[in-house]
């Protein structure tokens, strides 16, 4: 056994051990301890090694799709060197929050032969004791253990180990770890009556633990904010690629734009594409026949229904989608009445724009009573938040909150003063489909009724003057979106109102030429730079037409254009209009005029990207000092002029201050855009390429891993600016040395690339 060295200390420190305390006589070899501290030191055989445990609850998924960007903040919260740490994955049910825990365990193994894992089913104290059995048997600890005791040891005896990664999977109900929603608010809450509270069971010291969940509310609670990663969507990529394996087939050149559409549709979330492929491989069929399927309403719901049987899930536990988000809307039921009631309200309404006012109103004939008559216009008017037989806003509130832990609900506002909110159409129709069942026909009658009802009320119909009110409205709602810079959504609300603009006011009248104006805008956010010139060469036409060739919106057409000729790489076509429209500007609106500034900045943008770093420094210096002077300090105009010196600063080998301008950008536009506007990712962008360009390479990895998951979920897939993420990523991984998987990004990044037909600039991420 070895050599045994005992060691007493002149005062006495209670020692716990992995069984219990140490005290008394026999403890070991019939030593008697009275008092101290004991030290055993064990000089045996370095080649005996400890005892490794395995309990994996699935065999390895050969057919797992690698995440890059999740595996690599996973690997980046939870290094293989790591001790004392934990983590969370969480999301909606069917993200794959298994399936990436499952692989990051066998990953550990592999890596480390000294590692012991253990999987625990959290999903309630039923299943928790279950399996901490279990791994008792496995440590061998007393058969004669129960309740308290037995859980006790088990976490003893995990943390007595040197090493080992335990996953706590599918813990949904965080009632059962001490995490308690407020009881005086939301009065149905029956949730969290548990005897014991399973966190004190839950080992922390010397190993990893990651746990997986459906709700938001582990983040900040179980594990920090910082170490939960939200397991959303896949990439257009990677659900392609889990499509085809899953399908065991190719997606041919001639069903690509169908599989594409498909994954769309299915909003690429795993379960549901793991689903599909299942569907499609075993009946023979295409993405084609199985969109044709789920365009059929009742027929949708009945391929979304269908469960393969899946060796990587528990025995017993459908992998339809449906079913799947079915077990959430019963936690959400039990937790929050409240909240169960708006969702079933709100899966009978338009999926996106889902205003707050909406929700209070759907709260408010929830708690009410509801006639069989269909609401007309004279029995309607206009609700205020808050009246009728709506409770306090604020318990409204909290149910959204919680619909939005569950990842039913997502906001899609954050200025503090209006709420915007959008569901997924597929959740809508799980919802709709848990109230079609036999039992429950009166229900789905019941809250389609009130679904009409909050239409009815919140827009009864308006007179001709609504059509003026509907135009202004959708400006104003355009111009909001393009501030906040959320592109996508701001791209339908410009096609709305440059059609209804062109057939109520003709094609050349000049609110038309703006609507137009503004979806080329919108284009060219969006990285659709040869769909935004097409628009800008035509609006720039009819205002020559319509303003004549001198007017301010004529000039700006001009300018506008040159800025989508730079994109598409045509920089000396764009530095030849840029020079005639500051000539033009200079004359017509005068020096110090924000737009005449403003292409100033574009001609050194222009000068920048041509090489001609010193004329543009040069003019950039002279239009950040007029706008400070003229528009202040933390003008979005100003902190991008800020943002475009420190590039050229980047280019000249001036690091520290380039730097030293980033970081002062990148605290303005958090402060003034927000956390997820595309010019606050592009500034982090920036502070990362410096950071590497000064070799500090692990500061600029971390940077580059959270922009490129930002502009994956605001931007999407195939933005320009999300394809230079990647490539940013790949090359911060090359000089870490990290080359196979700077390799598979690069590879990844060019193919995307090519797909979408658009260039990727090696330059500063301006």
């Amino acid at each position: 056994m070895g050599e045994l060295e005992v060691v007493t200390a002149p005062h006495t420190i209670p020692t716990r051990s992995a069984f219990g305390q140490v005290q008394g006589r026999n403890v070991i070899a019939g030593q008697n301890i009275l008092g101290g501290t004991v030290n055993f030191n064990f000089h045996g055989d370095p080649s005996v090694r400890p005892p490794v445990y395995r309990l994996f609850p699935f065999p390895r998924n050969e057919d797992v799709v690698h995440r890059h960007a999740l595996f690599a903040e996973l690997d980046q919260l939870l290094p293989l060197s790591g001790a004392s740490q934990s983590a969370a994955l969480w999301g909606l049910g069917g993200s794959g929050k298994t399936q990436i825990a499952l692989e990051y365990a066998y990953r550990r193994a592999d890596k480390d032969p000294t590692c012991s894992v253990f999987w625990v089913h959290a999903d309630d104290e039923t299943t928790f004791v279950s399996d901490y059995k279990t791994i008792a048997k496995k440590l061998k600890i007393s058969t004669d253990l129960d309740g308290d005791e037995l859980l006790t040891a088990v976490r003893d005896g995990i943390e007595a180990l040197d090493s080992y990664v335990l996953v706590l999977d599918n813990a949904d109900n965080l009632t059962a770890f001490g995490v308690g929603r407020d009881q005086s608010v939301g009065g149905e809450n029956t949730a969290g009556k548990l005897a014991r509270n399973l966190l004190g069971f839950v080992p922390w010291r010397s190993g990893t633990v990651l746990w997986t969940s459906r709700d938001k509310r582990i983040s900040g609670s179980l594990v920090s904010a910082k170490r939960a990663i939200n397991v959303a969507r896949m990439t257009d990529r990677e659900a392609m690629a889990l499509l085809e394996t899953v399908g065991n087939r190719k997606i041919g050149e001639e069903e690509l734009d169908d599989a594409t559409q498909l994954l769309a549709e299915l909003d690429w979330l795993p379960l549901a594409v793991s689903q599909a492929a299942a569907y499609i491989r075993r009946m023979s069929t295409t993405p084609r026949e199985y969109l044709s399927k789920l365009a059929g309403h009742r027929k949708g719901q009945k391929v979304m229904l269908k469960s393969e049987f899946d060796r990587h899930r528990r025995p017993g536990l459908s992998n339809s989608i449906f079913e799947t988000w079915n077990i959430s809307m019963e936690q959400i039921r039990q937790e929050n009445k409240m909240a169960y009631d708006i969702l079933h309200v709100l899966a009978f309404m338009d999926s996106q724009s889902i205003s707050f006012e909406m929700i209070i109103k759907a709260a408010s004939l929830c708690s009410g009573k509801l006639t069989d008559e269909i609401p007309s216009d004279e029995s309607t008017g206009r609700a205020t938040p808050g009246s009728d037989n709506a409770d306090d806003d604020d318990e409204v509130l909290y149910a959204t909150i919680c619909l939005q832990e569950f990842s039913f609900l997502h906001s899609r506002v954050s200025d503090g003063t209006s709420r915007t909110y959008e569901m997924h159409k597929l959740v809508q129709e799980a919802t709709q489909y848990a109230l079609r069942r036999s039992d429950r026909r009166k229900a789905e009658v019941h809250f389609s009724k009130l679904a009409l009802q909050v239409v009815m009320d919140l827009f009864p119909e308006r007179g001709r003057d609504f059509w003026g009110e509907s135009s202004s409205l959708l400006t104003r709602v355009s111009n909001y979106l393009y501030d906040r810079g959320r592109w996508r959504e701001k791209e339908p609300v410009d096609k709305r109102t440059y059609e209804f603009r062109k057939k109520k006011l003709g094609e050349k009248h000049p609110d038309t030429i703006k609507s137009m104006a503004n979806l080329a805008a919108t284009y060219h956010a969006q990285g659709r730079y040869k769909e935004a010139e097409k628009i800008k060469v035509v609006a720039l036409a009819l205002r020559r037409d319509v303003l004549g060739e001198k007017h301010p919106d004529t000039i700006w057409s001009t300018a506008s254009l040159a800025t989508t000729y730079h994109e598409l790489g045509r920089s000396e076509e764009a530095e030849k209009i840029n020079v005639e429209v500051l000539a033009l500007q200079r004359d017509v609106l005068g020096e110090k005029h924000p737009d005449t500034i403003w292409s100033m900045g574009e001609l050194a943008a222009t000068y920048h990207e041509l090489g001609r770093y010193e004329e543009s420094e040069k003019i950039k210096v002279e239009v950040l000092t007029l706008q400070r002077d003229i528009l202040g300090e933390r003008h979005p105009d100003t902190i991008r002029s800020m943002a475009n010196l420190a590039a050229t600063y980047l280019e000249l080998g001036r690091f520290e201050e380039a730097e030293k301008i980033n970081v002062e950008v990148m605290a303005l536009r958090r402060d003034v855009l927000g956390e997820k506007h595309p010019e606050t990712i592009r500034s982090m962008a920036n502070l990362a390429a410096t950071y590497h360009e000064l070799g500090r390479y692990e500061e600029a990895e971390k940077i580059n891993v959270e922009v490129l998951a930002l502009r994956r979920d605001v931007l999407g897939e195939r933005h320009p600016d999300t394809l230079l993420a990647m490539h940013d990523l790949s090359v911060t991984w090359n000089s870490r040395r990290r080359r196979p998987e700077a390799l598979a990004m690069m590879q990844e990044c060019f193919q995307l690339q090519c797909e979408a037909g658009k260039a990727l600039s090696s330059k500063p991420n301006v």
